[in-house]
């Protein structure tokens, strides 16, 4: 599949409820999006992450509404290629290689269902994280409007939104520049999340 399939598909996915499948493309979406932004890095992981931290800037306004993600440290999370985790490291190792790997996400983490333009809650707790499946229009913003993928394009009325603007797929292909003034208007708020790492097992933090 080309890349833009991949999107229109994790968008039918989505819109559909099965959003494994749906966050299955917006992350081989990434892949693809990575290895067009850093063409000399041979490391898949580094490609990925470095990817997805670029955009935290997208990521940010479109996922969390107000958490700092280049400074947070997941440090109630424990995995195998980096620690303390940032969300792009969490995003490669527990959903993008699960998927890669035909292995099914651990049951410690999920989406969740959100609705409306801004409800997101988080639930964390000790190696435990649950985050809006808004990650998925996140993670598809980033594909979306990412300079390197201005070449692209597709049909139909697929639209991403952020707030009450609503950005047709088929006119923002490849338009960071032209996105950045909403995205910096709706990421006003930026929290550092500190002591995550005090969680104990089976308790937790709740964030809308």
């Amino acid at each position: 599949m080309k890349l833009a399939d991949h999107v229109l598909q994790s968008f039918d996915d989505a819109c559909a409820g099965k959003f494994d499948l749906a966050l299955l493309h917006a992350c081989i979406a990434i892949d693809a999006t990575s290895k067009r932004l850093f063409p000399s890095e041979r490391k898949g992981g580094a490609r990925y992450t470095n990817c997805v931290r670029r955009y935290y800037w997208i990521v940010e306004p479109m996922l969390v509404g107000g958490i700092n993600l280049a400074e947070t440290r997941f440090s109630n999370i424990r995995l195998t290629r980096a620690q303390p985790p940032d969300l792009a490291d969490i995003i490669y190792e527990v959903f993008r290689c699960s998927h890669a790997h035909g292995d099914e996400v651990p049951p410690n983490y999920s989406v969740i269902l959100t609705s409306g333009n801004f409800n997101s809650e988080w639930v964390m707790a000790d190696n435990e994280l649950h985050m809006p499946d808004r990650i998925i229009w996140a993670l598809l913003g980033v594909t979306v409007f990412a300079n390197v993928n201005r070449g692209e394009t597709n049909a139909g009325s697929y639209f991403l939104s952020l707030g009450d603007d609503r950005f047709l797929l088929r006119d923002w292909w490849g338009r960071e520049d032209d996105f950045k003034p909403f995205a910096t208007k709706h990421n006003t708020t930026r929290v550092k999340f500190e002591g995550l790492d005090r969680f104990e097992k089976r308790t937790g933090f709740r964030q809308r």
